[in-house]
């Protein structure tokens, strides 16, 4: 009878304990963290989330050659929202990738979203295979 009193307790401990996996985190985990292409581009860096669970989130890394970083924004929103990935902005800035002399300069802030921390962005380029053996500057 005890141990039939204390089964019934086990929904309650287990509960909280799945409630703090989310069934999109192969998704999160699925999704590239850098993609950025050849040349002087805008960037933005962003934080991305399973919808509610802000605290598991993955910093990921977007360019392109647009006019403003709003573009930026609404691509990687597209792209992320078909896997039920939510984004938020941490902000923006400019890169010069030079793929020939293997150098990529991070430098400039985002009207739109505000200054990039660029020396996270550079952690992200340097921890990604593509990049390792760049030389990153950040101005």
């Amino acid at each position: 009878m005890k141990l039939l009193k204390k089964l019934v307790l086990l929904p309650r401990c287990v509960l909280p304990l799945q409630k703090g996996f989310s069934t999109d985190l192969p998704n999160l985990l699925g999704i590239p963290r850098v993609k950025i292409p050849e040349g002087q581009t805008r960037y933005l860096l962003l934080m991305a989330y399973s919808h509610g669970y802000t605290k598991f989130g993955r910093t990921i890394v977007r360019a392109a050659d647009v006019k403003n970083h709003l573009e930026i924004f609404d691509q990687a929103l597209e792209e992320l929202e078909s896997g039920g990935i939510c984004a938020k902005c941490l902000g923006g800035g400019m890169i010069d990738n030079d793929v020939k002399g293997k150098k990529i300069r991070i430098y400039g802030s985002s009207q739109t979203f505000g200054n990039a921390d660029h020396f996270r962005t550079k952690n992200i380029l340097q921890s990604w295979s593509a990049y390792r053996d760049f030389q990153i500057v950040v101005n």
